[in-house]
């Protein structure tokens, strides 16, 4: 297992976890004085982070969108890049019904379906995930987020989360998009620590991609929308697959992430 020696801002926000303090008031409150025990937690962390442990799973908790999402080694850490998800689709609420139905496949710790609930008032928001533990761990953002009672956590795979009736208005997913083949391209910090079972998918990390426009082309009401994350380098063959796939789906946004490769596509189901 790789070491990782801890940047001064790593280390700055351990010791204010164990201490308590945000970063800015422990930066101007220098001269607190720490005890033993608050001293051996902080080591023990530190160890940890040694190990190439994530920060956020270090710290339980991750921004995203502007609000504390907690998160552990059950689901993936959230993403700045995954913001552009919201971005986009809030960017076309002006477009939904009053109530609109959303589904986020894959949801791990809530980020995307929870956001969404909170941004679009009177959604109606379904999220899945295969592994019940991640689940558990959505839920519980939710509830500390206030949408407990507006978001259903339902353990499925993606033909059963999308046969639901009625259809969705949104269909939305940060699926599995990395290529099997290419995990040693990964840092040891992700493939050590976050759930593989979310990161990896089949035919140069494509398989759920695909199938996941095959069956939202289906199960969309017509003007609805597919909003997905993908890999770097995919999106010609999905270009591709898609067509073939899913003809009811219409291409309209192909959104870059902060390196400028594509990251977001953005598809709407065509009038019947």
């Amino acid at each position: 297992m790789a070491t990782f020696a801890p940047s001064l801002r790593e280390a700055t926000l351990l010791l204010g976890h164990v201490l308590g303090l945000d970063e800015a008031r422990l930066l101007a409150h220098g001269e607190k004085p720490v005890t033993g025990g608050e001293a051996a937690r902080f080591r023990a962390l530190l160890k940890r982070r040694l190990g190439g442990e994530p920060v956020a799973y270090l710290l339980g908790e991750r921004e995203f969108y502007g609000r504390p999402f907690r998160v552990d080694s059950r689901v993936l850490i959230p993403r700045p890049e995954s913001e552009h998800l919201i971005e986009a689709l809030l960017e076309r609420k002006s477009t939904l019904p009053r109530r609109p139905r959303l589904l986020d496949i894959g949801t791990g710790s809530g980020c995307l379906a929870i956001t969404l609930a909170l941004e679009i008032p009177g959604s109606r928001v379904v999220a899945t995930d295969l592994s019940p533990a991640a689940l558990a761990l959505a839920a519980a953002n939710a509830r500390l987020l206030g949408v407990g009672d507006r978001v259903r956590f339902v353990a499925t795979d993606l033909e059963a989360a999308l046969a639901e009736r009625p259809p969705f208005d949104i269909v939305l997913s940060n699926p599995p998009y990395v290529a099997v083949e290419d995990h040693h391209r990964l840092s040891p910090e992700i493939t050590d620590f976050e759930p593989s079972q979310a990161l990896f998918a089949q035919h140069g990390g494509t398989a759920i991609l695909l199938r996941l426009a095959a069956l939202a082309g289906r199960r969309l009401v017509p003007g609805g929308w597919l909003a997905c994350e993908i890999g770097d380098g995919q999106i010609e063959a999905l270009a591709s697959g898609f067509s073939r796939l899913a003809p009811e789906l219409e291409w309209i946004e192909v959104r870059k992430d902060y390196a400028g490769k594509p990251r977001t596509v953005i598809l709407k189901r065509r009038p019947i």
